[in-house]
């Protein structure tokens, strides 16, 4: 991940994403096997990859859906996406990289602690303390460029 700030030097291919695509799907999976006596556990095991994927289910969905809005193809590209939006907002690319891990790290906590893995809560709490941390930073950042312009 060291390697993902600006200027990124190695970029994930389509053989490593669908390999971690295929492990986060055969989790969920056998997850519901394991616990298909129990109705909500069952529940919490399909919901938990949905929450992993939190942020780029997310902004895919809110930069498809404005594009919608905007009379634009969904499949055409632009810059409404989230690090564009950071960024386009005066933020450096380190912070704006630092602050979605934050938050990438902040819903993957959450699914351990949902999960019910023993420290799974400790981490969620100290990835809100993270997230709240850095999200005070880009906003702090923010404001100083609103108020040089």
């Amino acid at each position: 991940m060291r390697y993902n700030f600006n200027p990124a030097q190695i970029f994930m291919g389509d053989g490593g994403a669908y390999f971690m695509g295929f492990t986060l799907g055969a989790v969920a999976v056998i997850g519901l096997v394991k616990v298909a006596a129990m109705a909500t556990v069952a529940v919490t095991a399909v919901l938990l990859p949905y929450l992993v994927l939190a942020v780029p289910i997310l902004d895919m969905s809110v930069v498809i859906l404005s594009r919608v809005i905007k009379g634009k193809s969904p499949f055409k590209a632009d810059k409404g996406h989230l690090h564009h939006r950071l960024i386009n907002a005066g933020i450096s690319h380190r912070l704006t990289v630092l602050f979605i891990y934050a938050l990438t790290l902040w819903a993957g906590s959450l699914a351990l602690g949902f999960s019910n893995i023993p420290s799974g809560w400790g981490f969620a709490i100290g990835a809100t303390l993270l997230l709240i941390y850095l999200g005070w930073q880009v906003w702090r950042n923010s404001r100083n460029v609103e108020e040089q312009d």
